[in-house]
């Protein structure tokens, strides 16, 4: 017997399962956030990437990964197996996925065309990959349980190990790549290091979802819906084109602060060794404070909570611009506050995600767990890739030269832009939030609605027989 029940059910999970759950975002983040803190960073100052071709490189990938994530999700939808629906993507994906990460770096590139070529090939090659594993282990969350408040713990639970992940890639990373020499191979030394560690776990996570993954097939229609009717409930679904907002201005907002922090304390502060110090601090403080904004959600909403941090998000960025002249006190006080905010935004997004599915679910009759977290991700990944096309653009704009000397014009221009364009973006997570309709007692309404359904379509069923006698 499983710790939950069927179709809006409520039976507690025990905290041992929802902890293994959450270790798989452990796994998954410290794929992604070497990718998103460091990668571009490894293109400009180790490969001598210009930050204009860096930059190409990566959105291009990105967005390639965002266009399979729905692909992706419509497959795991629609796959069963014994071991579950999403859970052998997870158990035979890990380990190819550690592989192509590792040679990510390692790959010998040479030079000019052939070495664009071959980190385009490696890069697209890792982020298929990450796809076909980050979406069905995703999805995982909106089967497991369909208690918004556990949902809301559970997003708390796992932002800890997102942000756990953070806080060892930022601090390790950097000092373990010059440790080993600080060349290509060394990157991929410690990408190998930590690929292993979260190929373990996402076989805990696995694990852990049991027969959960395939706890609702019985209340599923057998027939598939058309590509049309898939496409039709999701842009009838408006929290969940709400959450799509959120994620595209958080994005906006992340990378153009976090990717200009290491590029920062290298050229404006004159510290290259402190940009990762600086990121591991962040998450210390996000990892601490997402527990706090989990029960907040739980106990208030999820809304109320994503508009207090966004508030402490959009300060946090008006004071790191008028920070030119703080100390180191200073600074790290800011991006304390900064991380506050990037934590609640990252626990109330997730927690959010799910409910949008029993939404879907009542409005067109489809549940499809993985299309919407395909479609989340798309426009997570999406505009991740967007804006370091642009960030890149821009770093080229202001004159920025990798390896070089700055102008005082180039450092300015560079705290302007990881100050007033990330503040841009939280106003509009602000805003979004505003208008985000679904609060405890709507989402109770939901399962009662669908528990109702779903009973009069069992009666109709057991009724048929007898009006064909």
């Amino acid at each position: 017997m499983t710790d939950t029940m069927a179709l809006g059910g409520h039976r507690k999970m025990s905290l041992v399962r929802k902890i293994s759950l959450g270790a798989g975002d452990l796994g998954v983040n410290l794929y992604w956030q070497i990718a998103s803190l460091f990668l571009l960073f490894f293109y400009t100052e180790v490969l001598g990437l210009s930050a204009h071709i860096a930059g190409l490189i990566y959105m291009s990938a990105l967005i390639w990964d965002a266009a399979v994530d729905p692909l992706i999700g419509v497959m795991a939808d629609r796959t069963r197996t014994r071991l579950g629906r999403f859970r052998p993507y997870l158990l035979l994906g890990a380990v190819p996925l550690a592989i192509v990460f590792m040679l990510m770096f390692a790959l010998p590139r040479g030079e000019g065309s052939q070495l664009v070529v071959l980190t385009v090939a490696s890069h697209f090659a890792f982020r298929t990959l990450f796809a076909l594993v980050s979406v069905p282990y995703a999805s995982l969350y909106a089967r497991v349980t369909q208690d918004t408040a556990e949902r809301a713990t559970m997003a708390g639970i796992r932002m800890v190990f997102a942000i756990l992940a953070a806080m060892v890639v930022s601090a390790v990373t950097l000092p373990a790549a010059r440790h080993f020499g600080g060349d290509a191979l060394a990157w991929a030394l410690v990408a190998g290091l930590f690929a292993c560690v979260a190929s373990a776990m996402l076989f805990i996570a696995a694990l852990a979802a049991g027969a959960d993954d395939a706890a609702y097939d019985d209340h599923e229609p057998a027939a598939r819906p058309s590509a049309g009717h898939l496409l039709d409930a999701l842009l009838d679904n408006r929290p969940l084109l709400i959450v799509l907002g959120i994620t595209l201005m958080n994005s906006l907002a992340s990378t153009f602060f976090s990717k200009n922090l290491l590029y920062y304390f290298k050229y404006v502060r004159n510290d290259p060794d402190f940009g990762g110090t600086a990121l591991a601090l962040m998450a210390a403080v996000a990892a601490l404070a997402a527990p706090i904004w989990a029960q907040v959600a739980r106990s208030h909403s999820k809304r109320l909570a994503l508009l207090v941090g966004s508030g402490f998000y959009a300060l946090g960025f008006v004071l790191w611009y008028l920070s030119s002249g703080a100390g180191y006190a200073g600074l790290l006080a800011i991006l304390a506050l900064i991380a506050v905010g990037a934590s609640c935004n990252a626990v109330c997004f997730w927690a959010m995600v799910p409910d949008t599915v029993e939404y879907g679910q009542l409005r067109s009759g489809i549940r499809s767990e993985s299309l919407i977290i395909g479609a989340v991700i798309f426009a997570q990944k999406a505009a991740l890739g967007i804006a370091a096309g642009i960030l890149g653009m821009t770093l080229s704009g202001i004159g920025f030269v990798p390896s070089g000397v700055q102008s005082t014009h180039t450092t300015d221009q560079l705290l302007l832009t990881m100050s007033l364009v990330p503040l841009l973006g939280t106003l509009g997570v602000f805003l979004l939030a505003w208008v985000y309709p679904i609060d405890p007692a709507m989402h109770r309404h939901l399962l009662e609605a669908l528990r109702l359904r779903d009973r009069e379509a069992q009666a109709n069923r057991d009724e048929l027989p007898l009006s064909r006698a």
